[in-house]
């Protein structure tokens, strides 16, 4: 495998995803959950608005996303007049396209995460905080050293499914990019090369030894991720 340039290609196109859909959904969805886990007017309002991108398959989302970043579409429409541009080519443009697919990702993984870190957020005690207040504690001094140590479970079960998920990418890639997995293999993930490897070129060796390594590069990952969570 690590003489095969397709296979080369894919893993680093694969690493590079999974650091875009796991570091930035971490830090976005706990900021979006204590916003939300602040009363103010029209809550309930504000959240099912953001937790909109949850409700609909990924498959959707992406068929979607797609009609939205035609190269004269709305987003173009939007961002066009900012650059003095009227044609962008979202999806065929090798650095673009991979910065669509994480964003597209992000997008639609956030709110799904923010609701694990608001069900985390309503187990710190309120005592607690209201001690560190009473203490003089500032409020990044009482997140910090109160409420985001308590939060390690919980951010445990985030960065664990975020980062199966990330390495799993396939369905954005594969209905979103030309040639599933383009410009030039620029979104070739592991995920689309099993499908390739498998059932486009029937080279099913191939591709059950890349479902092995991937499935064993998960397991790792994961299981480096609980053993961090127990430490004290």
């Amino acid at each position: 495998m690590f003489r095969d340039r397709a296979f080369l290609v894919a893993i680093g196109n694969t690493m590079l995803f999974v650091f875009g859909a796991t570091v930035p959904v971490w830090v976005l969805s706990l900021w979006l959950a204590l916003r939300f886990d602040r009363c103010f007017a029209s809550r309930n309002i504000w959240k099912s608005l953001f937790f909109s991108p949850v409700l609909p398959p990924l498959v959707v989302v992406a068929v979607i996303w797609k009609v939205l970043l035609h190269p004269n579409g709305l987003v173009t429409g939007l961002v066009g007049p900012i650059f003095g541009v009227t044609e962008i080519r979202w999806l065929t443009d090798p650095v673009l396209s991979r910065l669509v697919m994480i964003v597209v990702n992000d997008w639609t993984m956030i709110p799904f995460f923010s609701m694990i870190w608001l069900a985390g957020l309503a187990g710190v005690p309120d005592d607690l905080r209201r001690a560190g207040e009473l203490d003089g504690a500032s409020d990044k001094q009482i997140f910090f050293l109160i409420t985001l140590p308590l939060l390690k479970p919980t951010a445990v079960l985030v960065a664990a499914l975020s980062t199966i998920n990330a390495f799993q990418a396939f369905v954005l890639q594969y209905e979103m990019t030309p040639d599933r997995g383009g410009p030039a293999d620029a979104n070739l993930t592991l995920g689309l090369l099993i499908l390739k490897y498998g059932f486009q070129y029937f080279r099913m060796g191939e591709a059950a030894a890349v479902s092995v390594l991937l499935f064993a590069v998960i397991l790792l990952v994961t299981a480096a991720q609980l053993w961090l969570g127990r430490q004290k």
